[in-house]
């Protein structure tokens, strides 16, 4: 008997000293990964990320100057009978004077979102009013009205464009660039996913309307001056950072502070007796470690792509998201249960990034296109080769296969297109089929010209 005990004794001792030793190596990976983020100086908390977002002076904030301008933003008196407003197929030029009178009336009562913008056009730097301490808790931007506010835009430059009104029309794009530059710095996915809309509805607003205001150079220098600012900056980046900082609280909280995040009850008291031991177990036995030090691993391969010039960066990130597949394949997701939840939404940021780099290159190419355009009596360039370098450096590179844009002639209508996320040349066709609500399987990202003040 005294044999048996004292063998269980020593198999026991085995078993709690290899259970500490894993929870200890386990303990110090996930540190280290987190460590590592550090010293890149990045943020790995919400408190951290408070600090890293960059506080603005109320008198220089671009952000709450857009703030004004959205609010001051009135729906249209009739939108179900005002055709286009942001959403449909583009009326041919000239459009009937009957609905510019719509859209007349429309900005009319929504004058003072121009007074607002004044002020917004004297500011760059920019914070949005929010404490992102709280984390998940944070109260974040109204971004339907953000996008309201871009619509909104799009169609003055448009009912101007129609007006023949080339100043107001380049004006109001460039008024919607400035309102998607004040989520450059955002450090919130959303956020930057809201900024990437936003550009592409600008990017199809000028294609749209300043060829039929009748722009001059100076009109179409500024935006391509304009658009080329916007793709130089890497706001999927400072999203990454942001879902890294937030989520990475899953893995430093207290087992109560876990539990409360999880169930979304508070940490002092009322959690459910079973979340709370379930929590414990996540993380008293050292898995949440583990998933922690996965997580913050492949957020820092999936940062690293999203730093790394196009198409590089998208290899790079596909293969992170190889890596968490790989463990999501195995039993019980390799037990990864937090970074499996987190992960998988973050792999598709770096491509939806490229997306948004080809339609501003696009953008970018196509005022050189138009500005080529005016000073050789209304010919368009044969290939983008000819605006090389009197109204570009150099042709801007397709992020997906980094090869020159595509550009396509016919008459004087053209397309600049990138063969997008399939990688598949479709000729610069879009997604959507126009005067239908059908959609190709297969589509380009590009600046499509196809109508203009003649």
């Amino acid at each position: 008997m005294r044999s048996f005990r004292g063998k269980f004794l020593v198999v026991l001792a085995v078993i709690v000293a290899a259970f500490v030793a894993w929870r200890l190596v386990s303990s110090r990976g996930a540190d280290s990964a987190i460590e590592r983020l550090r010293a890149r100086g990045l943020p790995t908390n919400p408190v951290e990320l408070d600090q890293w977002y960059k506080a603005v002076p109320a008198g220089e904030n671009l952000a709450t100057a857009v703030i004004d301008a959205s609010d001051a933003h009135r729906q249209p008196r009739d939108a179900a009978n005002t055709p286009y407003l942001g959403r449909m197929d583009v009326p041919p030029h000239p459009v009937d004077p009957t609905l510019v009178a719509k859209w007349k009336a429309y900005l009319d009562d929504s004058s003072a979102v121009f007074d607002a913008l004044e002020t917004a056009r004297k500011r760059t730097a920019s914070r949005f009013p929010m404490n992102l301490k709280l984390g998940f808790g944070a109260t974040f931007p109204a971004y339907n009205q953000l996008k309201g506010l871009e619509q909104f835009l799009a169609v003055a430059a448009l009912t101007h464009a129609e007006s023949n009104q080339p100043r107001e029309t380049a004006r109001d794009l460039r008024d919607m660039l400035l309102v998607a530059r004040s989520l450059d710095t955002d450090p919130l996915l959303i956020s930057q996913l809201v900024r990437v809309a936003m550009l592409q509805i600008t990017v199809n607003a000028t294609a749209t309307s300043l060829p039929r205001a009748g722009a001059d150079d100076a009109d179409w220098k500024s935006l391509q001056t304009e658009f080329a600012r916007a793709a130089s900056v890497n706001g999927m980046f400072n999203g990454l950072v942001g879902e890294a900082a937030v989520s990475g609280a899953f893995f430093q909280n207290s087992s109560s502070a876990f539990a409360a995040t999880v169930t979304g009850t508070p940490a002092s008291g009322g959690t459910p007796a079973m979340s709370k031991l379930a929590s414990l177990l996540y993380v008293g036995s050292g898995i949440r470690a583990t998933d922690g030090r996965f997580f913050f691993d492949r957020i820092s391969e999936t940062l690293d792509a999203a730093q790394t010039p196009f198409p590089e960066g998208l290899r790079m990130a596909a293969e992170a998201d190889a890596r968490v597949q790989k463990e999501m394949a195995r039993p019980l997701r390799g037990l990864k249960l937090i970074s499996g939840m987190l992960l998988p939404t973050l792999a598709k940021s770096v491509e939806k990034a490229a997306v948004n780099q080809a339609g501003l290159r696009a953008a970018t190419a196509g005022c050189a296109v138009e500005r080529h355009r005016l000073a050789h009596g209304n010919k368009l360039p044969a290939s983008l080769d000819e605006l090389v370098p009197a109204f570009l450096d150099a042709v801007p590179l397709d992020p997906f296969d980094g090869k020159p844009l595509r550009y396509r002639a016919t008459n004087d209508t053209y397309v600049v297109y990138s063969v997008g996320a399939d990688r598949v040349d479709d000729g610069g066709e879009p997604l959507r089929i126009a005067g239908t609500n059908k959609t190709r399987a297969t589509y380009d990202v590009g600046f499509r010209v196809t109508d203009r003040r003649r």
